[in-house]
């Protein structure tokens, strides 16, 4: 079970991830049957390319391809994913986050008798921190729903080098999971501050 923080945005499953494989399975990941199924989405010259092999192992392993993904992302959150910029190739991270009217400034917060925000999903559990935001049930009534998304080049990271060639499987988890994993550090490190000041908890910084 994962404990969220204010900073804490993402985080790997991989108890999980083996817990639920079939004991049938020629696998011993889950995360690794995903990955098998989706090479074709690798590109030949992506497979030794750190920022490339990294996006794809990023999109296999979180939703909506893996639900629930290997990469798990805090409830309160919409999604967190990994771009690479179409002018110059650099790694961005970009995660969307709904804001509720109560992170607004005084003065521009509208009244919620005469328009709704964004609600907590009653029917989703979750003991380990913040629960997912979604719209409101009633829509008889007007509702004023806000996101931001935060947007950050993710230049300093040291990405893992995939070998490119997996002659077993094995070699190819291995390869995926440790991309992934610096990618984590890396989100919850520079993104994290800035999430935790967005939405008001404590310790966030820009």
């Amino acid at each position: 079970m994962t404990t969220w923080s204010g900073t804490n945005l993402v985080t790997v499953a991989d108890d999980y991830d083996r817990e639920m494989v079939d004991s049938n399975a020629p696998l011993d990941s889950r995360f690794g049957r995903y990955l098998a199924q989706h090479m074709n989405d690798l590109w030949e010259e992506d497979r030794t390319d750190p920022k490339a092999f990294l996006v794809w192992a990023w999109n296999v392993a979180t939703g909506p391809i893996m639900s629930p993904g290997y990469v798990r992302i805090r409830p309160d959150l919409g999604s967190v994913r990994l771009t690479q910029s179409q002018e110059d190739g650099r790694l961005l991270v970009q995660i969307e986050t709904p804001v509720q009217h109560g992170q607004l400034a005084q003065g521009v917060r509208p009244p919620y008798s005469a328009m709704r925000d964004w609600e907590t999903d009653r029917y989703a559990y979750s003991s380990d921190g913040p629960s997912r935001l979604q719209a409101p049930e009633d829509e008889s009534k007007p509702a004023l729903l806000l996101a931001a998304t935060l947007r950050l080049p993710a230049d300093d990271w040291k990405l893992h080098q995939p070998a490119g060639t997996w002659p077993v499987e094995e070699l190819l988890i291995d390869d995926a999971k440790q991309a992934v994993a610096v990618a984590v550090a890396g989100i919850n490190e520079i993104a994290g501050p800035r999430v935790a000041k967005l939405i008001g908890a404590e310790g966030g910084h820009w």
